[in-house]
């Protein structure tokens, strides 16, 4: 690791990336740092650097199913069939019946296959461009799909106009439309009934008239989030309406 001193307002260079880190403000135990990158050079806070263990969510086995090795068995059979012709001896062709009936009786017992599960969907509210971005690259990397709305107005819209989401990540205070003043609209909405919608806000629960429950927020989460403990909650919440 390479250690710099650097004072108020002054840049290190990466000239090969290209990209500029420049000391913004310093508080106690805090370091503000703005940085310059191109628009194709992600920057993560390191709390929020994709994990892979939760591509669990799709739910489908990467190793072939009962179905799928019997079906798979059955075609070769039926291949070695017609690689031998019709000169084969009586014995082996007798052999070869028994085959067949043992593998269609097998393929009449055997669970069909299991339908590959659909990636939940999340639609991240955040008026901050550089959060929002954030959220929505953790959990695609955490294997949702991910839509974005940059403030109340934006969501309405965006559930108006697209397939219903999992679950909702919506910041209250905002712009044009807040967080509680979007959920409200979309709580007296029958077609979003049962919607998932997570807080994550850095006021409080108790700043606004909005409960904790199916009329109001499923869960709250108070800014700064650790991303690991709200994509775990986010999860069980999902996997929970699966059952």
């Amino acid at each position: 690791m390479l250690v710099l001193s650097r004072r108020l307002n002054e840049r290190i260079l990466l000239p090969t990336v290209p990209a500029a880190v420049q000391v913004v403000s310093i508080k106690p135990g805090v370091v503000r740092l703005g940085i310059e990158a191109p628009a194709q050079v992600p920057v993560l806070r390191e709390e929020l650097r994709p994990q892979p263990q939760a591509h669990a969510l799709n739910g489908a086995a990467e190793a072939p199913g009962v179905a799928e090795g019997l079906a798979a068995a059955a075609a070769r059979l039926s291949l070695l069939r017609r690689q031998l012709g019709p000169a084969i001896p009586p014995a082996a062709a007798e052999t070869l019946r028994h085959l067949e009936a043992d593998l269609q009786r097998l393929q009449g017992q055997a669970p069909p296959p299991p339908a590959a599960r659909k990636s939940p969907t999340a639609l991240v509210v955040e008026d901050n461009p550089n959060e929002r971005e954030l959220l929505a690259h953790f959990l695609r990397g955490a294997g949702l799909e991910v839509g974005t709305a940059g403030d109340g107005l934006d969501a309405l819209d965006y559930l108006h106009t697209r397939p219903r989401p999992d679950v909702v990540l919506m910041d209250m205070g905002m712009p044009r439309c807040d967080g509680p003043t979007a959920v409200r609209a979309i709580r007296r909405d029958p077609a979003y009934a049962g919607l998932k919608i997570v807080a994550v806000s850095g006021h409080r629960a108790d700043e606004f008239d909005l409960g904790v429950g199916p009329a109001g927020v499923d869960r709250w989460f108070r800014k700064p989030i650790d991303p690991r403990e709200l994509l775990r909650d986010v999860v069980a919440e999902l996997e929970a309406c699966r059952r």
